[in-house]
C-alpha cells in the first residue's frame, strides 16, 4: 500500500539511487533534491520499507506547480505516478491553490498520456535553454512596467514562468512576477530575470525559458505547459 509524505534529508541518498539515470545524460533531481526538501516543497510515496517515487510542488500565489515526478523503475507501470500525482493535487487543494499546472516534454508520451488521464488540459507551449544573448534595453518601472506585464499576461492566458525559477511556469498575476523580476524590453520581447514573453533573452550561459522558440544558441526540448482546476 502506498503513502506519501514530506521528504526528509535522510530520505536524500535513496532518492538519488534512483534518480540519477533517468534519461542518457542523467537527470537533475540529485542536484535539487537537497534544496527542494528544506523549503518543504518535496514529498516521496513510500512502499512498503522503500520510496517508490519522488515529486515536488510549489505554491505561487492561488496556483500549485507540480515538479520532478520519478518513479522508482522497478515500480513503474502499477500506477505509483498517477497515485503520487493525486495526492499532490489533494495537497494543492488542501493549501486553497485554485489551479494546478505543470511541464512535460513534447517527446515524453507517457507522461503526457497520464497528466490528460488526472484531468490536466494543454494550455502553452514553453520553451528552454542557453540563450543567444540579448540581455539589457529598456527596463520599465511603476504603473509603465504592471501595465506591460499585463498586457503580456493577457496574451499568454494568464501563464509564465518565474523570473527567477524559470523552469517553475503556472498561472501567475502581474505582483507574482514582478515580486521576482524587473520586466525590460529587448529586441522587442518583454523579459523578466530568466523568462521572456518573446525570443529568449539573457545571459547565455544560464537556462532561461520564453514563450517563443526564437533566440537560442542551444534549445531544449518544447514543453507543454498543462493546467487544471481544482
Amino acid at each position: 500500500m502506498l503513502t506519501f509524505r514530506k521528504a526528509e534529508e535522510g530520505d536524500i541518498p535513496e532518492i538519488v539511487s534512483f534518480t540519477m539515470d533517468t534519461w542518457e545524460w542523467g537527470d537533475y533531481i540529485p542536484h535539487v533534491i537537497g534544496r527542494w526538501i528544506k523549503e518543504g516543497r518535496a514529498y516521496v510515496a513510500v512502499w512498503g520499507d522503500r520510496i517508490a517515487a519522488v515529486a515536488a510542488m510549489v505554491q505561487v500565489g492561488r496556483s500549485a506547480y507540480l515538479q520532478g515526478l520519478r518513479v522508482r523503475p522497478e515500480l513503474r507501470g502499477r500506477g505509483v505516478g498517477e497515485a503520487m500525482t493525486r495526492f499532490l493535487l489533494e495537497e494543492a487543494r488542501r493549501r486553497g491553490a485554485a489551479v494546478a499546472t505543470l511541464l512535460v516534454a513534447e517527446w515524453n508520451a507517457p507522461s503526457r498520456a497520464l497528466v490528460k488521464k488526472v484531468g490536466f488540459k494543454e494550455r502553452v507551449s514553453i520553451y528552454g535553454g542557453r540563450p543567444a544573448g540579448g540581455a539589457g534595453g529598456r527596463c520599465l518601472s511603476g504603473l509603465e512596467a504592471y501595465e506591460a506585464v499585463a498586457e503580456a499576461l493577457g496574451r499568454s492566458r494568464g501563464y509564465a514562468c518565474l523570473p527567477d525559477e524559470p523552469w517553475v511556469c503556472t498561472a501567475v498575476s502581474p505582483w507574482d512576477i514582478l515580486s521576482r523580476g524587473t520586466p525590460c524590453i529587448s529586441g522587442g520581447a518583454l523579459y523578466l530575470g530568466r523568462f521572456s514573453f518573446g525570443g529568449a533573452v539573457g545571459d547565455p550561459g544560464v537556462d532561461v525559458t520564453s514563450l517563443s522558440p526564437d533566440g537560442y544558441k542551444e534549445r531544449y526540448a518544447t514543453h507543454v505547459l498543462y493546467a487544471m482546476e481544482l
